[in-house]
């Protein structure tokens, strides 16, 4: 009978069991260890006990850190070529190969998958396309990702052979950009081979400057705009002003000016609300379009509707916003374009 016969089935957390295991030799322990692993692995509960007795041995051991890390190293080796060996010697260059392998395959997954899913949203309604998706046991972002990638390279084939996560993190760029890339041109500095030589992550920071670059450029220009066109339009007033001197006239009052505005919009304004009410009643025909269709039930009908949830939430924002206006009118005298609908893309110039 061994020693630690006894402390076998005493729970870790017992002080009797601390102590007991502290009295054993290293032989002993290490026995002990063996022992409980095996019983683990027959009828289980034996990990708290497993982890002290581990503890322990590693507390004794008279072996430097770096002697530890290379004995780990070793055990780290052993597990994996015994797991994942392929029959094959251990050769750095080979395995980093057949990666890029796979990374094309997994490339040539994600485009079938997604012109598979495509085919689907087009056949089925927005409830059953879904149920599609748990069915194969994805997400619906995966799914998105799949999609975009199946319309964006489908027919790219140097870019598909990145593989699957960088042409996910491609599939932001335009069609446009695409193209250039898939004809060898240059998109923010990177052409095909130095992305296929860049890390993922290098590959999205440099996409993400090169966004970051080009929103920074359009602010430029569109305030250079704003600003060409503010200098015209003090420009024409002082020539006016100096027309009418010479003429005689009086210049205008700011009354007049102002009432002069609010005429030149009136045309506008008009055909932006004939634009509203046509687009309302066109969307209301095509609900009840809908509604009319042979067969169709509620839930059919809730699921269609409900896949335009953000379009109707952003209507009913403007509609609030612009039934806010109609209501309390008032001077802008200082605002900010991203407080008015259509945020930073806003063409409205500035009123003081």
């Amino acid at each position: 009978m061994a020693k630690y016969d006894g402390l076998l089935y005493i729970p870790a957390t017992d002080g009797n069991f601390v102590s007991g295991i502290q009295r054993l030799k290293n032989l002993e322990l290490g026995a002990m260890f063996e022992k409980l692993t095996e019983l683990e692995e027959s009828e289980g509960g034996h990990k708290g006990r497993i982890k002290a007795v581990k503890k322990e041995l590693e507390s004794r051991s008279e072996t430097s850190g770096e002697m530890r890390a290379v004995a780990m190293m070793a055990d780290d080796i052993n597990v994996a070529e015994e797991l994942y060996s392929d029959g094959m010697p251990y050769e750095l260059e080979r395995l980093e190969n057949e990666i890029r392998f796979y990374q094309d395959q997994a490339g040539t997954a994600l485009l079938e998958m997604g012109k598979r899913f495509i085919r689907i949203k087009a056949h089925e309604d927005h409830g059953r396309f879904m149920r599609s998706i748990e069915n194969v046991g994805m997400t619906d972002r995966s799914v998105r990702y799949a999609m975009a990638a199946a319309r964006k390279f489908s027919d790219r084939k140097s870019i598909s052979d990145l593989g699957s996560t960088k042409m996910i993190a491609l599939s932001v760029l335009d069609d446009d950009e695409v193209e250039k890339l898939d004809s060898g041109g240059a998109i923010a500095g990177m052409k095909l081979d130095d992305i296929d030589r860049m890390t993922v992550r290098e590959l999205r920071e440099n996409l993400r400057k090169e966004k970051e670059a080009v929103k920074k450029e359009k602010e430029t220009r569109k305030n250079e705009r704003e600003a060409f066109k503010k200098s015209m339009i003090q420009k024409d007033e002082k020539i006016n002003e100096l027309d009418m001197k010479m003429s005689g006239m009086e210049p205008p009052t700011k009354e007049q000016i102002a009432a002069k505005g609010l005429e030149d919009l009136n045309g506008e304004y008009s055909f932006a609300l004939a634009e509203v009410n046509c687009a309302i009643r066109n969307a209301l025909f095509l609900v009840q379009k809908a509604e009319s269709i042979p067969n169709v039930n509620v839930q059919q009908l809730s699921e269609w509707l409900n896949q335009f949830d953000g379009e109707m939430r952003t209507f009913l924002e403007v509609h609030d916003r612009w039934t806010d206006e109609v209501d309390n009118p008032g001077p802008i005298v200082h605002w900010r374009i991203g407080d008015l609908p259509g945020g930073e893309d806003s063409d409205v110039s500035s009123v003081g």
